[in-house]
C-alpha cells in the first residue's frame, strides 16, 4: 500500500491555487514565515535572486548516492536530473529534498552546469 505524505502542518497558511498549477505554493507566504519553515529553500533562492536569475529558469538539481532513494515523493536517479519547481506542489518537498544527506541536491537554474 502506498503511504500518503504527510499534510503541512499548516495548511491553511499556504494557498495552493489550483488553477495554477506551475506557481509554488510558497509564494503566498510571508518572507518570514517562509524562512521559518523552509530555510534550506529560502536561503537557496535568495540567494538566486540576489544574482537577478529569471525565476522560470530555476531547477532543483538532484541525485542520489543509491538509485531509487524516494524523497520528497520522487525516486531519484543516481544520475544527475533537473526538476522545474513547478513539478513541486509543496515547498516542504523541496526542503526535504535539500535537507536529505543521501542526495546531492541545489536550487539553480536549468543553464548552470557542474
Amino acid at each position: 500500500m502506498a503511504r500518503k505524505p504527510a499534510a503541512p502542518a499548516d495548511d491553511q497558511t499556504i494557498a495552493n491555487d489550483q488553477s495554477k498549477p506551475d506557481v509554488l505554493p510558497v509564494l503566498t507566504l510571508g518572507k518570514e514565515l517562509f524562512q521559518e519553515k523552509f530555510p534550506l529553500t529560502f536561503g537557496a533562492l535568495t540567494k538566486l535572486d540576489e544574482q537577478d536569475i529569471d525565476p522560470a529558469s530555476i531547477v532543483l538539481r538532484v541525485s542520489a548516492k543509491s538509485a531509487g532513494f524516494r524523497r520528497g515523493g520522487i525516486s531519484h536517479s543516481m544520475a544527475q536530473t533537473d526538476h522545474p519547481l513547478s513539478a513541486f506542489s509543496h515547498p516542504a518537498q523541496i526542503e526535504a529534498i535539500l535537507s536529505e544527506p543521501a542526495l546531492v541536491a541545489e536550487l539553480t537554474t536549468a543553464a548552470e552546469t557542474e
